[in-house]
């Protein structure tokens, strides 16, 4: 049985992993919407856990980053251990030898 949002207590802090009935109450939208709009790609899909992969979770910053339309490859590296672009390094070409 599915609980009303109201009921659904929140933490001081949101979790980094959240359940459909948490993530829809941050969201403000009823749980079959949560279902629905992970269906047609609005959301990312979940992290199955335990034995049976019976338990699922969305990592709250997947849902945010898939939201907001960025892939988040890079949004938990820092800075300096991101890929240089283009094969260049410090804005110099290669020199041939």
């Amino acid at each position: 049985m599915t609980v009303r949002k109201a009921r659904i207590p929140l933490t001081a802090r949101l979790t980094a992993y959240v359940s459909r009935e948490q993530g829809a109450v941050e969201l403000g939208v009823s749980p079959s919407t949560w279902d629905d709009m992970v269906e047609c790609g609005q959301l990312p899909k979940p992290i199955r856990l335990g034995r049976t992969g019976s338990i699922m979770r969305w990592r709250w910053v997947d849902v945010d980053n898939h939201l907001r339309g960025d892939d988040g490859h890079h949004a938990d590296q820092e800075p300096y251990f991101r890929e240089r672009g283009h094969g260049t390094t410090n804005g110099r070409k290669s020199e041939a030898a």
